[in-house]
C-alpha cells in the first residue's frame, strides 16, 4: 500500500526535476555567457565534466528565469545601457573583457530588479479569544495499533520519494544532449555548436586577428608619420634652396654694382689723367705754338677791352678755390688752365 501511494508522488517529482532542463539549446549570447561563467570549472572527464555541465545548465536556467530566452525580457533602454557600457570594452580589450562587462551589467540589473520588487505583506492570522472560541472536544486517543501503521506508512512514503528523487537526479546527470561540432563534426557533450578544441582555436583565431589588426594600425600610423616627416624634409629643402638662390642673387647684384662702380672709377681716372695730360701739354707749349686767342676764346680782331673781359671771365672760371674740395688731379687741371689764361693775357697785353 505504501508503494501504491508513493509511486504517483514519485512520478510527479521526477517530472518536475526533468522539466528543469531547457526545452531548446541556448542561443549564441547565452552560450557565450554560460561558458564564460563556467570557465573556472574544468571541462574534462568525470567528475569534472558533470560539474561543468551542471554549471552550464544552472547558468542557462538562471538567465532564462531572470531575462527570458536570448535576453528577450530586456527593455530597449536596458539594451542601450548594456551596449553603451560594454561595446567600447569589446573594441579595446576583446571578447573576454566584453563578457566580463556584460555579466557584471546583468548582475547589477538583476540586483536592481530584486530591490524593486515589493515585499509580500505579512499575513495576520486572527487569534480567537477565549470567549468567542467554541469549545472543542478532545479527540479520543487513537489505538496503539493504528499509530504504528501510520508511522510505517509515512516512512515508506519518505523512502519512495527519496528513491524517486535520486533516480530523477541520476537520469538528469546521465542525460546527455548530443551535438555535432560545426567545424570538425565531432561529438559535443555540452550544449553548443563547437567542441572544446575548436572553441579554443576560434578564440585563438580571434586573438590573432585582433593582433593583426593592431599591427596593421601601427604600420599605418608609422607610414603616415614617415610620410609627414618626408614632406617636412622636402619643405625644408625647398625653403633652404630658395634662401640660397636669394642669397646668390643678392651676391650677384652686389658684384655687378661693385663692377659698375669700379668701371666708373676707372673711367673717371682715365678722364682725369687725359685732362691732366692735356693741361701739361698746354702749359708746356712753346710761345710760337701757343695761341692766346684760343685760350681766351677771342677773335684776332678783339680790342683790349674785349681781351680784359675775356681774361676776367676765364680767370673766374678757373679759380682754384672752386675745386679745393676735389681731388688732386682736378685741382691740378684748374691750376694749369689758370696758368694758360695768365700766359695768354700777358702775351696779348704786352
Amino acid at each position: 500500500m505504501a508503494w501504491s501511494l508513493a509511486f504517483p508522488f514519485s512520478v510527479a517529482v521526477l517530472g518536475a526535476v526533468l522539466q528543469e532542463a531547457p526545452p531548446d539549446p541556448p542561443t549564441p549570447i547565452e552560450q557565450a555567457l554560460m561558458e564564460h561563467v563556467c570557465s573556472v570549472v574544468p571541462p574534462g572527464g568525470a567528475p569534472e565534466s558533470d560539474r561543468y555541465l551542471a554549471c552550464l545548465r544552472t547558468q542557462l536556467l538562471t538567465l532564462r528565469t531572470d531575462f527570458g530566452r536570448d535576453l528577450s525580457r530586456l527593455s530597449a533602454a536596458e539594451r542601450r545601457t548594456l551596449d553603451s557600457a560594454c561595446n567600447e570594452v569589446r573594441t579595446v580589450s576583446g571578447r573576454e573583457a566584453y563578457l566580463d562587462c556584460l555579466g557584471a551589467q546583468l548582475n547589477a540589473l538583476r540586483s536592481r530588479r530584486n530591490r524593486g520588487k515589493p515585499a509580500a505583506p505579512p499575513q495576520v492570522v486572527p487569534v480567537p479569544s477565549s470567549e468567542s472560541a467554541p469549545s472543542v472536544n478532545p479527540a479520543p486517543p487513537a489505538s496503539q495499533g493504528s499509530s504504528g501503521f501510520s508511522g510505517l506508512l509515512i516512512g515508506a512514503v519518505v523512502v519512495a520519494v527519496a528513491l524517486a528523487v535520486g533516480g530523477a537526479l541520476f537520469l538528469l546527470k546521465t542525460r546527455r544532449v548530443s551535438h555535432k561540432c560545426r567545424v570538425c563534426g565531432s561529438e559535443v557533450p555540452a550544449a553548443g555548436d563547437l567542441c572544446q578544441t575548436c572553441r579554443h582555436e576560434a578564440a585563438e583565431t580571434v586573438r590573432r586577428a585582433t593582433a593583426e589588426r593592431a599591427e596593421q594600425q601601427r604600420a599605418l600610423e608609422q607610414e603616415e608619420r614617415r610620410q609627414k616627416e618626408h614632406e617636412a624634409q622636402e619643405a625644408e629643402e625647398r625653403r633652404r634652396k630658395a634662401q640660397d638662390e636669394e642669397e646668390a642673387r643678392l651676391l650677384q647684384q652686389q658684384r655687378q654694382h661693385e663692377e659698375e662702380a669700379r668701371k666708373r672709377a676707372d673711367e673717371e681716372r682715365r678722364q682725369q689723367e687725359e685732362e691732366a695730360r692735356q693741361r701739361r701739354t698746354a702749359a708746356d707749349v712753346p710761345d710760337d705754338e701757343f695761341d692766346p686767342y684760343a685760350v681766351l676764346e677771342l677773335p684776332r680782331s678783339a680790342s683790349k677791352d674785349d681781351i680784359r673781359s675775356a681774361y676776367d671771365e676765364a680767370r673766374a672760371k678757373c679759380d682754384p678755390a672752386l675745386v679745393s674740395h676735389l681731388g688732386y688731379e682736378v685741382r691740378e687741371h684748374f691750376e694749369a688752365k689758370l696758368q694758360a689764361v695768365e700766359r695768354a693775357f700777358q702775351m696779348l697785353t704786352e
